[in-house]
């Protein structure tokens, strides 16, 4: 693949094109998330769920953080882009006409893109210097062919994983794991309107046939090996195929939508395990994250998440340093005790991995805690408490 590209963008250097790290860890988090792949067409999401929810998940208390610029990411590192000025970014992309337009306005925003899609920027600008009339699309229909095939040997390649670790099944199960997965190869070489392959329905599929067996484990191993399909939001076949029919507007505008800043649960709202607390739903509890990323979270136990993403420390640093500095330009209005509040909750959430300097600040938590509400407080004081615990075993 990387020899075909070289030749393709004989004028730009083409990275290697790595796998992501996976990013979810249960049913739910597998199945939900902004791009439900279906590499030929776009596909409506599903209702099904597999963690029953107790508690709204609302982010409106968080709306204030919204209005901030110049983000850093805590999962991912790169700066985030506001939803409104990705409403702002996509006028403007409807109006142009040419690459040349397109890639102009892709340019500016290049450090807000996340690592797969600067991948695919790299792509253009090397195609916008050698097919100056060409466009986005046209780019991508050259490298479909190729990316296609390699596609479907990852595909199959998954399914055979999960055909080999399903013959420790009992022969009820193994037999209709094998069905799922047979019926999946049909659809992967076929190129016929109703049979189109599913990533979702797949993972949907092998939950249901294997939900019930006793062998917990090799479930959660089966589902694992399922979970590494490609996906359009972290490999490059993936992304070629499903968008090569797409419009420039929409491909371009696709390169900067993971970057949009959202609101995320620093504790989840919907935690997997029933004996998990619930998050609450107020600024206690709030970050922004950029939008992939917080959906590739999911309900992922934070030191889990940390674990799979080991940068993610630095980056929350680097995080609330932007939050300081807007705190400092007369931003967040009436939240000066945001960073004291977020630096007890990640220490408290992370189990110790995540420890912000807040030497930065200029605001003394005397003065920020003033008018402070008294729900958040009485939660930064039990926060407190408890992480005074928590340090204090670490050190010893």
């Amino acid at each position: 693949m990387n020899l075909f590209l070289n030749k393709f963008l004989s004028n730009t250097p083409v990275m290697q094109i790595p796998m992501l790290s996976r990013h979810n860890s249960a049913y739910s988090s597998a199945l939900n998330g902004p791009d439900k792949d279906t590499f030929e067409k776009a596909c409506s999401p599903s209702d099904i769920s597999f963690t029953g929810k107790r508690s709204t998940g609302s982010t409106k208390k968080g709306e204030c953080l919204k209005e901030l610029e110049n983000i850093t990411c805590p999962y991912s590192g790169v700066k985030m882009i506001t939803s409104k000025n990705m409403d702002r970014i996509e006028s403007k992309l409807a109006k142009c006409n040419t690459i040349e337009e397109r890639m102009e306005i892709l340019d500016m925003y290049r450090p807000c893109m996340q690592k797969l899609e600067k991948q695919i920027y790299q792509v253009f600008k090397g195609y916008e210097i050698n097919n100056p009339n060409g466009s986005l699309n046209d780019c991508l229909q050259q490298l479909k062919p190729d990316c296609l095939t390699e596609l479907r040997l990852s595909q199959v390649k998954v399914l055979e994983d999960i055909d080999r670790a399903s013959n420790k099944f009992d022969s009820k199960t193994a037999l209709e794991v094998r069905k799922v997965t047979t019926e999946a190869r049909k659809k992967i070489f076929s190129d016929t309107q109703d049979q189109i392959f599913k990533r979702k329905d797949l993972l949907v599929e092998l939950h249901d046939v294997t939900q019930d067996n006793p062998n917990k484990q090799l479930v959660a191993d089966i589902w694992a090996m399922a979970s590494q399909l490609p996906k359009s939001t972290n490999d490059f076949n993936a992304f070629v195929v499903k968008y090569a029919n797409r419009s420039p507007q929409e491909i371009a505008a696709r390169l900067l939508r993971p970057s949009v800043a959202s609101i995320e649960h620093i504790r989840p709202a919907n935690p997997d395990s029933l004996d998990v607390e619930v998050g609450e739903d107020n600024l206690s509890n709030f970050m922004l994250a950029s939008r992939d990323w917080n959906s590739g979270r999911s309900n992922t136990p934070l030191p889990e998440f940390i674990r799979k993403h080991p940068n993610i420390p630095k980056y929350s640093q680097r995080y609330i340093d932007d939050i300081i500095k807007s705190i400092h330009k007369g931003k967040l209005e009436d939240c000066d005790w945001y960073p004291y509040v977020i630096k007890e909750k990640l220490y408290n959430e992370s189990e110790g991995l995540i420890d912000l300097d807040l030497s930065k600040y200029k605001i003394p938590r005397s003065e920020a805690f003033e008018g402070i509400p008294s729900d958040i407080y009485n939660t930064y004081s039990k926060l407190k408490k408890q992480n005074g615990v928590m340090r204090t075993f670490l050190e010893n």
